[in-house]
C-alpha cells in the first residue's frame, strides 16, 4: 500500500479524462472563482483537449452560468449538463458518462471548479498539478487542510467525520488515519477506471458522500487491509466559511454521514443466510448483529447531539 502519491509523471500518453464540476452558484459575480476555474481548465488540457465540465441544471436555469456558456472557450469543452440532487449526484453523473462513451480510458480525474478560497500560496496550483497528472495509484486521494479547526470543512470531519466513522468502521478509520488522510470527504480525485467501474456497479451507490463511500467499499473486511493501492496527494491549505449561515450546512452534511455510515454497516455485517446454518443458528447470529447495531447507534447518536451542540456554540447560534 503507497501512503504518499507518486511524484507526478510527465506521460502525456497515459490516457485521462478529466471531470470538472462547475460551481453550483457560477461564478458571475466573483473573479476569483471564475479565474480558478478556467486555470483548472488549462491544467486539465496538459492531460486531455477536451475536458469535461458538469453543469447542473439548476445552475443554467438559474442563469448564473451565462457567461460561461457564452465564452468562446466552452466550445473547446464537453459540456454536460444533468439534473442531479446534490454536487456528489453530479459527480456520478460524470462518471457514468465517461464508463459509457470512453472506454479507453485509463484514469478519471475529478476537480471542482468552485475553489474561490485558495490561500495565497503559489505551492496549491503546482500540488494540483501534480496530482492531475498522478498514474500509479489505483485510488489517489487530494488531500487538504483549511488552515483553522473552526472552519466549517473542519468541524464537519473534527465533530461529524472521524468520529462518527471510528464509532461504525474502527479499522477503516485507523488506516485512513495511517494513510495519512486529513480529508476522506475530499473533492479531488484521481482514480483508475477500473477500480471506479467495480466500485460504482457492484456496489451501492450514493448521491452524497461519495469518496468516503468508495474508501469504506476499498476495505476488505476478511483481511482487514485495502483491496486497491490507496494513496493521498497533498495540495495545501484552503480557507473556508466559518460564519452561522456554516450551521446549516455542517449539520445536513454530518447528518448525511451518520445514515450512509449506518446504512452501510448494516449491509455489510448483516449474517447471511446459507445451507450450512440452521435456522436457530442464524438466529443466534442476528440477534448478536441486532444488539451489536442498537449500542453503535445509541453511540452515534450521542455523537450527533455533540456535533450539534459544537457547532452552534462555535458559529454563534
Amino acid at each position: 500500500m503507497v501512503k504518499q502519491a507518486d511524484t507526478k509523471i510527465h506521460n502525456k500518453n497515459i490516457n485521462s479524462k478529466p471531470i470538472i464540476i462547475f460551481p453550483y452558484q457560477g461564478y458571475e459575480h466573483n473573479k476569483k472563482c471564475e479565474w480558478y476555474f478556467w486555470w483548472t481548465v488549462d491544467r486539465c488540457k496538459e492531460i486531455d483537449s477536451r475536458p469535461i465540465v458538469m453543469l447542473s441544471r439548476d445552475t443554467a436555469i438559474r442563469q448564473d452560468a451565462v457567461s460561461f456558456l457564452k465564452d468562446k472557450r466552452s466550445n473547446a469543452l464537453e459540456v454536460i449538463q444533468t439534473w442531479s440532487v446534490d454536487t456528489c449526484q453530479t459527480w456520478l453523473a460524470g462518471w457514468g458518462h465517461v464508463l459509457d462513451n470512453y472506454p479507453q480510458a485509463e484514469r478519471i480525474v475529478q476537480i471542482p471548479g468552485d475553489i474561490d478560497y485558495v490561500k495565497e500560496d503559489v505551492e496549491f496550483y503546482d500540488n494540483l498539478t501534480s496530482f492531475i497528472e498522478i498514474t500509479r495509484s489505483d485510488i489517489t486521494i487530494g488531500d487538504f487542510g483549511t488552515g483553522d479547526k473552526y472552519s466549517a470543512k473542519g468541524m464537519v470531519d473534527t465533530y461529524g467525520t472521524y468520529p462518527l466513522l471510528a464509532t461504525w468502521f474502527t479499522a477503516i478509520s485507523q488506516s485512513i488515519k495511517s494513510l495519512p488522510l486529513h480529508r476522506p470527504r475530499s473533492e479531488f480525485l484521481n482514480i483508475k477506471t477500473s477500480v471506479l467501474r467495480d466500485l460504482i456497479i457492484n456496489n451501492r451507490n450514493f448521491a452524497y458522500e461519495q469518496t468516503l463511500n468508495f474508501l469504506i467499499k476499498s476495505w476488505n473486511f476478511d483481511e482487514a487491509t485495502w483491496k486497491y493501492n490507496v494513496s493521498t496527494s497533498a495540495l495545501g491549505s484552503l480557507s473556508d466559511d466559518k460564519s452561522f449561515r456554516a450551521y446549516r450546512g455542517c449539520i445536513d452534511q454530518i447528518e448525511r454521514i451518520e445514515r450512509m455510515l449506518s446504512l452501510l454497516w448494516r449491509e455489510i455485517k448483516e449474517p447471511k443466510k446459507n445451507d450450512s446454518i440452521s435456522d436457530k443458528e442464524f438466529e443466534k447470529q442476528y440477534v448478536v448483529f441486532s444488539n451489536e447495531y442498537d449500542n453503535l447507534r445509541s453511540k452515534s447518536k450521542g455523537i450527533m447531539e455533540t456535533a450539534r451542540t459544537t457547532l452552534r456554540a462555535f458559529l454563534g447560534v
